[in-house]
């Protein structure tokens, strides 16, 4: 997909950056491990120019507790597959070679998942909970869609926070005990580089991620260095990820008891704070999605509130943190387009280069003007496969790691990619200009995320993890119920994916049953949204749009009635 999309773990680079290559990792990886560095002691001993095997008898990052994801997982060699979130290299050179993990294949075979050093004890665990969540997600979405919701004043805030408290504390309860995936030694290697020095950080390394959450990762590594922190070094890595899943769990309550009442607002927050989705990504996987995530909401709810300068800053910090999140820039514009004042590009454009100048200004010594470009540029093309481990449209046809120069029918999978980006973007900017009406702006970003994942090449794994709050996002604004089955649909297809991935040790040509599964689901999934967005869209429905979107007050004695119909569910008290 351009830039988004030929991201090797969103800025991790798989390629041929900084010294080495694919063969010389190869080699590495069967290297003795005593010239290798040690992640466990966080100390990043490489340096532009010098390749380091980061094989060691603990391969994978270990969990304070003392579980390594190598000894929970055996290595498979000679047969590593590249995935998102697989590298050859972090920052100094670092090559990122698992222990008794070859190189060979596309990119290499790196961290949890395939071929890689997940933590395979807790598999078990993880999909009962799975299981449970999802069956009492349908039971309650069909057995209590017309219950009355009844809870008292003086409860209100107890419950809120005993939800988002207990859901805080369990993942940092879990964490120690969890492996994790290989991105945390890269991410524990960067955060030692960039404590060392900041302004050094992409000169003294080769990494290629980009510089917002370089900042997050200096604090962990100035708190991690300190002795009494050390130990718990991949809990720090997690945390920021925990407190985002937290935080947009609050954001949607706080909109959605403005919109639905306590009792769904409620409802809402446990979905998304006990999402395995949600749940797996930071505290088993360790990733950065929840972070981004909480961007994108944040972007969204102040574009929807006019509040067009903030909604640009966040945006543009969100690119900045991940390429992919220029996917949800076409929102953006069609609001601009749609308000027709200068004022509002103004402040759109003031925001994103002030923004930007900001968070690459003490990176940017000793770099050459361009540098950041340089460095986006520089990741197209490390991934030319027409799916990476995504479950969509091109894995469902058997395109897992197919390059992406591959002719399907006419065309390659990556012109078949980039004609299904831009018909996505026309239909959503045809459905915005429909609705006329700035709440239609989590739709489309749902569509346009939902779209690209699903039919475009080089998509990774994690992609569509906004898909779940975004759904959130538009059944508060556009009322209508069909998004909330959006929502648990686009919840049970990231876990699944996710889950196969972490946990899986199957080949990089394996084509199993939840890969097929998963990839039917989302472009069944994409297919109900279209239909659901073209309701919403409808003239008819923007006139009933006052009615469904008033504002409920919280008062003890409410009662919320949901009453179905063709366009979706209108909301009504009862006293």
């Amino acid at each position: 997909m351009g830039g988004p999309g030929q991201r090797s773990s969103d800025g991790q680079t798989a390629g041929n950056r900084g010294t080495g290559n694919v063969g010389q990792d190869q080699q590495n990886s069967s290297s003795a491990s005593t010239d290798a560095t040690n992640s466990s002691d966080g100390k990043n001993q490489g340096t532009t120019g010098q390749t380091t095997n980061s094989t060691t008898e603990n391969p994978s990052i270990s969990g304070d507790k003392g579980t390594t994801a190598g000894n929970d997982t055996p290595a498979s060699g000679g047969s590593g597959i590249a995935r998102d979130g697989q590298h050859n290299r972090g920052p100094g050179g670092m090559s990122g070679n698992g222990s008794g993990m070859g190189m060979g294949g596309p990119g290499g075979g790196m961290g949890g998942g395939r071929n890689g050093n997940s933590s395979s004890a807790y598999a078990t665990p993880m999909a009962i909970f799975a299981a449970l969540f999802f069956g009492a997600f349908v039971f309650i979405a069909y057995r209590f869609r017309a219950q009355e919701w009844k809870l008292g004043e003086r409860n209100r805030g107890l419950m809120l926070w005993t939800v988002l408290g207990v859901g805080f504390f369990l993942r940092m309860a879990i964490a120690p005990w969890i492996s994790g995936h290989m991105d945390l030694m890269l991410f524990r290697n960067w955060a030692t580089t960039a404590a060392n020095s900041l302004s050094g950080f992409y000169m003294n390394g080769s990494s290629d991620y980009p510089p917002f959450y370089i900042y997050i990762l200096y604090v962990i590594g100035k708190i991690g260095s300190t002795d009494a922190f050390i130990p718990y070094m991949s809990v720090l890595l997690r945390l920021p990820n925990i407190l985002a899943d937290i935080v947009t769990a609050y954001m949607l309550y706080r909109l959605a008891s403005k919109r639905v009442g306590y009792g769904v607002s409620l409802g809402l927050a446990i979905f998304y704070v006990f999402n395995p989705a949600v749940f797996i990504n930071s505290t088993f996987w360790g990733q950065v999605d929840s972070f981004f995530t909480m961007l994108i909401v944040g972007m969204i709810v102040l574009l929807v509130e006019n509040r067009i300068g903030w909604s640009a800053v966040l945006f543009t910090i969100a690119v900045l943190m991940k390429p992919q999140g220029i996917i949800y820039g076409p929102v953006l514009f069609f609001e601009l387009l749609r308000q027709r004042k200068i004022q509002p590009w103004l402040l759109s454009i003031g925001g994103a280069v002030v923004t930007t100048i900001l968070v690459i200004l003490p990176f940017s010594w000793g770099q050459e003007p361009l540098w950041l470009l340089d460095l986006y540029k520089g990741t197209v093309g490390e991934y030319p496969y027409a799916s990476v481990n995504a479950y969509n449209f091109f894995a469902l046809i058997g395109g897992n790691y197919t390059q992406d120069t591959t002719t399907l029918f006419l065309f390659s999978y990556h012109t078949w990619g980039m004609i299904c980006i831009v018909l996505v973007t026309l239909f959503t900017w045809w459905m915005y200009i429909r609705s006329r009406k700035p709440q239609f702006a989590a739709a489309a970003a749902l569509v346009l995320i939902a779209g690209v994942f699903t039919f475009a090449s080089s998509m990774h794994e994690r992609y569509l993890f906004p898909a779940a709050a975004l759904a959130v996002l538009a059944y508060l604004y556009l009322r209508d119920r069909r998004f909330l089955w959006l929502a648990g649909g686009f919840s049970l297809t990231i876990f699944l994916n996710t889950f196969d991935i972490f946990y899986s040790s199957n080949s990089q040509d394996h084509y199993g049953i939840i890969l097929c599964v998963t990839s039917l689901l989302n472009v069944l999934l994409f297919v109900y949204l279209v239909k659901i967005v073209w309701d919403c869209s409808r003239p008819a429905t923007n006139q009933a749009a006052p009615a469904k979107d008033m504002v409920l007050p919280e008062l003890p004695s409410e009662q919320l009635t949901w009453e179905a119909s063709s366009q979706g569910v209108n909301t009504t008290m009862e006293k």
